[in-house]
């Protein structure tokens, strides 16, 4: 499985960016998950794929676009992933990343997901002992977000429709209590 760091994550955009501004198209996607902290942060982390929503324009000409560049590098087709739609909660919000190839002949803009809707994704989704407490504490810090009831808070507000039950309580309180404790 290929390993995407922030350079091959914003080439394929501009690979993309410039496949749909040549067929004369503009799309909107909007990035959450690990390539959304790649993409925001100094992470020197590196995901297997991109999780992504095609939020505007011609859905099929993103998908072949995004098809053509994993043919192109020899990646699986799957780097380009929708699989996150599953995941949303229909509240999140993004913010514009970058229009590809460049502002001025933009065929794809891509938005990322603010830090606090990923720290609520990452708080819900949380393994303990997994990548998911490092980027969680990565995003807390920059949200602000770092004790328990405020992530409480953060997760009611994002989904509100599934309340974290008394486990996911459990793996937040630990998370916030490490947050905050010295270290030894």
């Amino acid at each position: 499985m290929q390993q995407l760091g922030k350079t091959d994550v914003e080439a394929a955009f501009h690979e993309m960016g410039e496949l749909l501004y040549r067929a004369k198209k503009v799309a909107e996607i909007a990035v959450y998950g690990g390539a959304a902290i790649l993409l925001q942060f100094e992470a020197e982390f590196r995901t297997g794929d991109v999780d992504a929503l095609v939020s505007s324009g011609d859905h099929g000409a993103v998908m072949d676009a995004a098809w053509q560049v994993a043919e192109r590098h020899g990646w699986l087709r799957s780097w380009f992933s929708e699989a996150v739609s599953t995941y949303l909660s229909g509240v999140g919000e993004v913010s514009l990343h970058g229009a590809y190839p460049s502002a001025s002949r933009a065929g794809l803009r891509v938005y990322v997901a603010n830090p606090d809707y990923l720290l609520a994704m990452k708080l819900r989704a949380m393994r303990v002992g997994s990548r998911d407490e490092v980027d969680a504490a990565m995003l807390a810090q920059a949200s602000g977000i770092t004790t328990f009831d405020a992530m409480i808070s953060l997760l009611t507000r994002y989904f509100p429709k599934e309340p974290p039950d008394a486990r996911r309580m459990t793996i937040v309180k630990q998370f916030s209590d490490s947050l905050h404790a010295s270290p030894s």
